[in-house]
């Protein structure tokens, strides 16, 4: 059975809530038993005019609807926060651009040490060195 909405508004300083004492903000209710909410339910219904057991159901879907409702928040709010720490982690294109730059030029610095290595190597063991040394690097066919 669907629970109906009722949209009309309670005086929520002429209800008599079991267990909420009188100067209590009705946003911030104390610890309760269980006999005291439903005490709560029934004085609010009373107020309402409604049926308990439906101003219960009805408060009840509320909450399953809210609880929904937060989940999907909390995923929208997890894959927000992924998205921005995948941002984070790489640079901008400018950066990127400086840096495989950069890396190149260590690379070529890399290469032409291991080269003169071997060279003396070769030197000390009394092979004859290449004069000169050529590097191709990239794509076949590119």
């Amino acid at each position: 059975m669907a629970a109906k909405r009722w949209n009309g508004e309670i005086d929520v300083e002429e209800l008599e809530l079991p267990g909420v004492p009188e100067d209590a903000m009705i946003e911030e209710l104390p610890p309760m038993q269980a006999s005291e909410v439903m005490g709560c339910v029934l004085s609010i219904a009373r107020a309402a005019g409604r049926d308990p057991d439906e101003l219960l159901e009805a408060a009840t879907e509320e909450a399953r609807s809210s609880r929904v409702g937060s989940g999907y928040r909390k995923e929208e709010m997890e894959g927000e926060v992924s998205r921005r720490e995948r941002e984070r982690i790489l640079p901008d294109d400018k950066t990127l651009e400086k840096i495989a730059r950069y890396e190149a030029h260590l690379w070529r610095q890399f290469a032409q040490a291991l080269h003169e290595l071997e060279a003396l190597q070769a030197r000390r063991s009394g092979r004859g060195a290449p004069l000169a040394r050529l590097d191709v690097q990239g794509i076949p066919g590119g």
